[in-house]
């Protein structure tokens, strides 16, 4: 499968999943269903590499897509504004994609599945219900949290049809591609609840850039030294380390070693 093929896939995936959780009051009023290219990638890297696929599993990963952006819309609502029409449509829509990911799995008739997923899905909330304490976490905390939001629902997809030899790989870039826009947003004097509990964590805004600064070359090395024991051909390689990896320069001299 070369680089268009990929690409093309992918995208084919994000249109379906847009067309199911299509609205066009939400879409009005909303940012709209976000449905990242990074996580599609790693639901269909199965698909990619080979593996035994169908179109029951391909359902299930949109699914697993809706899902994301379901709790994506509720991440949207700022609990400290004023309450506005477009934030009562934005937690409508998220109310409105999780009606869509249940009638989904539902259809499918898995009840393990959707056991697998309601249980990612509440690992998640309950991660996400930390931000809101007024506790010191310590930084390692932080980093589970982090890591269980960015892929529970991924390696729950991933255990269930036995795909978890690429969880290891998720995990890292995932995780990478977070903190590269924490690190983003932090240089931009903006503010999220990773940033605001890092902050109180590591005490200084300067000690904060250099801990993700740091945490993003550890995960980079990481990545590299990871993808190197998978028997990925050249354009999936290619595609990943271009495509959904930061930092391409050093995606290039990976490429050309590989």
């Amino acid at each position: 499968m070369n680089l268009q093929q990929i690409q093309s896939k992918i995208t084919s995936m994000e249109i379906d999943v847009l067309k199911a959780v299509q609205q066009r009051t939400l879409e009005k009023y909303t940012a709209g269903p976000s449905v990242e290219h990074a996580r599609l990638f790693f639901l269909l890297l199965p698909f990619f590499d080979g593996k035994q696929w169908s179109g029951k599993i391909e359902v299930s990963a949109k699914t697993v897509a809706i899902v994301y952006a379901a709790l994506h819309a509720h991440d949207q609502v700022k609990e400290d504004a004023p309450v506005t029409k477009k934030q009562q449509l934005t937690v409508l829509a998220g109310d409105f994609y999780s009606g869509i990911y249940y009638h989904m799995l539902t259809n499918l008739r898995n009840i393990p599945l959707i056991q697998r997923i309601a249980t990612a899905v509440v690992q998640i909330s309950e991660k996400k219900a930390t931000f809101y304490e007024e506790s010191i976490h310590s930084v390692a905390d932080i980093d589970e949290t982090v890591e269980v939001i960015e892929t529970e629902l991924l390696t729950a997809f991933y255990d269930y049809y036995g795909y978890d030899e690429y969880t290891p790989l998720a995990k890292l870039t995932l995780n990478y591609i977070r903190y590269a826009e924490e690190l983003e947003c932090l240089q931009r004097d903006g503010q999220t609840h990773v940033l605001r509990l890092l902050k109180k964590s590591l005490q200084q805004d300067l000690h904060t850039e250099n801990w993700l600064l740091e945490k993003l070359d550890s995960l980079h090395s990481q990545i590299e030294n990871c993808v190197n024991g998978y028997a990925f051909d050249y354009e999936l390689k290619h595609f990943m380390l271009h495509q959904i990896t930061p930092h391409q320069h050093r995606a290039e001299q990976l490429t050309r070693e590989g």
